[in-house]
């Protein structure tokens, strides 16, 4: 037993070492300090980006308390080690976090790191994107491999429909827990896929088939929609 969930673990390193990395840190803004908070992830997102990350600040909307996420991409697990280092070094972030931490605007609440399934996504494919709704995905044990089928094939009509798909599996911060990942071009775009879902066949078809499955492989935890406010 031992040998085979070690055979499982280094497949799974080596299937996502070339894989998007995201880390993501959600912070509440103390009451009144929104736009100290915004000003200061701007800040911190310019430093990063001189270092070689990718950032984006979004702000959460539908289904959320209205918090604000600092998202970090990374193009694989080697320049997500790379720049962890520089950071670990920058005399440039030490002076910004010295002074952020002495009178912070909000709290952090939240921070995990997740890989994306799809090796061909790189760390800048995210700049066009303007709103979003995420789905996040506890699969029961041993229903890991069935949720990634359910995934591919929900992206397959979600694409067709002109709305474009990303996946994620959590690490560090959380669990096993799966995001779906939809992404537009603005909340009319998400609007119009969503009106289209509502009668296309493949997915009502779909749908009632999760919807109806007497033994789930999975339980939505979570679904919020937001929007990009600032890419780096």
């Amino acid at each position: 037993m031992k040998k085979l969930l070690l055979s499982i673990v280094i497949l799974c390193s080596a299937q996502f070492a070339s894989a998007e990395i995201v880390e993501v840190y959600r912070w509440k803004a103390f009451p009144g300090q929104g736009a100290e908070l915004l000003a200061a992830a701007q800040e911190a997102a310019s430093i990063h980006k001189a270092m070689g990350a990718s950032v984006q600040i979004n702000q959460l909307d539908i289904g959320s308390t209205q918090n604000m996420d600092y998202v970090m991409r990374y193009d694989d697990l080697s320049s997500w080690g790379r720049l962890k280092d520089m950071n670990a070094t920058s005399a440039d972030w030490t002076a910004f976090f010295t002074r952020f931490a002495e009178d912070p605007p909000g709290e952090l609440v939240e921070s995990i790191f997740a890989t994306n399934t799809d090796a061909a996504t790189m760390a800048d494919d995210f700049t066009d994107v303007s709103a979003f709704s995420v789905f996040v995905w506890d699969p029961v044990p041993g229903g890991s491999v069935a949720l990634t089928e359910g995934f591919s094939a929900a992206k397959l009509i979600h694409e067709n429909l002109g709305a474009r798909v990303e996946t994620y599996i959590e690490s560090f911060g959380g669990t096993d827990k799966m995001h779906y990942v939809m992404l537009f071009d603005s909340w009319t775009h998400m609007a119009e896929v969503t009106e289209a879902l509502s009668t296309d066949e493949a997915w009502l078809a779909f749908n009632a088939a999760t919807i109806g499955a007497t033994d789930p492989t999975a339980i939505l935890v979570q679904s919020f929609a937001g929007s990009v406010l600032a890419n780096f």
